[in-house]
């Protein structure tokens, strides 16, 4: 019984050694091509609200002459006023300006999001991807080792490549 403390003992004070990882946690990674590439957060709302103002302006473009240039049996009526492209949408929709905008807010809206999920996650990615590296090359090395080591340093390698 007095064993069976002291091995419990012993094997309470080598879990911790146990539990330490092989290699030590690498550095964070400089930051990424995609983490440079990516807009500030706040930047991408910035560009939908500019997305809007440009469609409004768009909106109210005339397009009436373009019209009677193209349909030679329509002509422009001074007295109907400009057709503007916002005027032709909301004929059938009375809504669709305002659909439109909300359409520009909502897919600003994800892709702030996204833009600042991709932000999160790049140095995480670049991490994970440095690691697998390291842990390939360190299966590689081992390899190499034990082959050296059970058939001798001038062993032949079987593939030319790893000459």
């Amino acid at each position: 019984m007095r064993n069976l403390i002291l091995a419990a003992g012993l094997v309470c004070l080598a879990a911790p050694a146990a539990a330490q990882p092989r290699h030590p946690a690498p550095n964070p990674p400089p930051p990424t091509r995609l983490d440079r590439r990516l807009p500030p957060p706040g930047e991408v709302e910035r560009y939908g609200a500019m997305i809007e103002r440009l469609t409004d302006a768009l909106l109210d473009v005339d397009v009436g002459p373009v019209a009677d240039a193209i349909d030679p049996y329509r002509r422009y009526d001074p007295r109907r006023g400009p057709d503007s492209l916002g005027e032709l949408a909301t004929r059938r929709d009375p809504y669709a300006r305002r659909r439109l905008h909300a359409e520009i807010e909502d897919t600003t809206a994800g892709l702030g999001a996204a833009t600042r999920q991709l932000r999160t996650m790049a140095p995480l990615v670049a991490m994970a991807i440095a690691d697998t590296r390291r842990r390939i090359d360190d299966a590689v090395r081992d390899s190499r080792i034990r082959r050296e080591r059970d058939y001798g340093p001038d062993y032949p390698p079987e593939d030319p490549r790893d000459r």
